[in-house]
């Protein structure tokens, strides 16, 4: 059956898309290429801006045409954007580089979770939608590792362009993945709603589930704090007088250290509400991120580590509670408005983030994100 298949070979996609060595120099080759912390989040801002342009439409044409060609094309452009920047050396082909990374993202967004929760739903098996998503993350996690680790060996040995020589090779193996998913007819439904139609009602999803939004903000809060955190952890380390040779096995930690979050949060949100439990991350989280700020040494590291552990469970317990009351024909549209909203904060807060970091220090930058990530809870209280 395809459903079953589609299922296995989701997992495959997603070893391979992870097995990126690049990412474990990413920092310093940028820095290398010439690029500096505000240009870094220049590029955030172009990803965040590209996402919002094509969120929306990318997710309306896969809840058409299917979640396959989506997931395809945003493979793809994965791939050009390695392409692109083994050669880049201004900020301009950075540039270029992260609007392909954006476009593919806008495409793989909500159209492989919609593709997994239909297979699932085909075999009678929704409801273990949010387990698998906490495994697939434990597969990226265990991939991202086995990348971070040879990836840091390989670094101090051949020149940086080779880890991203690889990146592309692994990515490419992804794509040609891929081509054996089979798109999941959804048996009984109405005719699907004309375009205006498909998003009016998306909107109008939203405004029926306030409890389900204000679920999704926070972890929109918890998960901009921890994109930043995993995109200048090697800075902080520079900051912090950590040698170069333990970035390998940092971020091989901080990688595994999100692997219990993620396997624990399905059965966690069977004894806790999500909203009590992401509240709960929030403050952990925020938490080790002021200390970080305020111990910039091993003491703030090892707080980096607890934050992105607590931080783990947060993607389970968000696409669950949606795709749990996402209507089918309308499913990855409704992720794309997720993650429109997600892009949109992004860029007001890496802002924020980019300004404070470049004209003090990067400590204060996580400060910054500590309060940033914890003003959800502050709204409701004041409510």
């Amino acid at each position: 059956m395809h459903a079953k298949r589609n299922i296995k070979v989701l997992y495959v996609i997603s070893f391979f898309f992870s097995l990126i060595p690049a990412y474990v120099i990413e920092r310093l080759f940028w820095e290398m290429r010439g690029m500096s912390v505000l240009d870094v989040v220049l590029t955030e801002i172009i990803f965040g801006s590209v996402m919002l342009l094509l969120e929306v439409p990318s997710g309306v044409l896969a809840d058409r045409i299917g979640r396959k060609p989506l997931i395809i094309t945003g493979v793809l452009f994965e791939g050009l954007m390695f392409a692109i920047l083994i050669t880049a050396d201004s900020f301009w082909e950075f540039g270029l580089a992260v609007a392909f990374a954006a476009a593919g993202a806008a495409l793989l967004s909500g159209a492989e979770n919609a593709l997994l929760y239909d297979s699932l739903a085909a075999v009678h098996q929704e409801e273990r939608f949010d387990g698998h998503i906490g495994r697939l993350q434990a597969v990226r996690m265990v991939s991202l590792f086995i990348a971070a680790m040879s990836g840091s060996f390989l670094a101090a040995r051949v020149p940086l362009e080779v880890n991203y020589w690889l990146s592309l090779s692994s990515t490419l193996i992804a794509f040609l993945l891929t081509l054996l998913l089979k798109d999941v007819e959804q048996k009984g439904e109405e005719p699907e709603y004309a375009i205006s139609d498909q998003i009016i009602e998306a909107v109008r999803f939203f405004k029926r589930q306030p409890a389900l939004v204000y679920v999704l903000f926070l972890g929109i809060s918890v998960g901009l704090a921890a994109g930043f955190v995993e995109e200048f952890w090697q800075l902080y380390l520079v900051d912090a007088g950590i040698s170069v040779s333990f970035f390998g096995l940092f971020y091989g930690v901080i990688l595994i250290a999100q692997i219990p979050g993620a396997l624990a949060a399905h059965s966690l949100r069977n004894r806790f509400d999500r909203e009590i439990l992401l509240k709960g991350v929030i403050l952990i989280g925020a938490s080790a991120l002021t200390l970080s700020a305020l111990q910039v040494n091993w003491i703030g590291a090892l707080a980096i580590i607890l934050f992105l552990l607590a931080a783990g469970m947060t993607e389970p317990l968000i696409m669950g509670a949606l795709h749990e009351k996402a209507d089918s024909r309308i499913r990855v549209t409704l992720e794309s408005f997720q993650s429109l909203v997600f892009n949109a904060v992004l860029i007001s807060a890496g802002m924020g983030f980019g300004y404070i970091a470049t004209s003090f220090t990067l400590a204060s930058g996580f400060l910054f994100l500590a309060v940033f990530s914890v003003a959800p809870i502050l709204s409701k209280l004041k409510n």
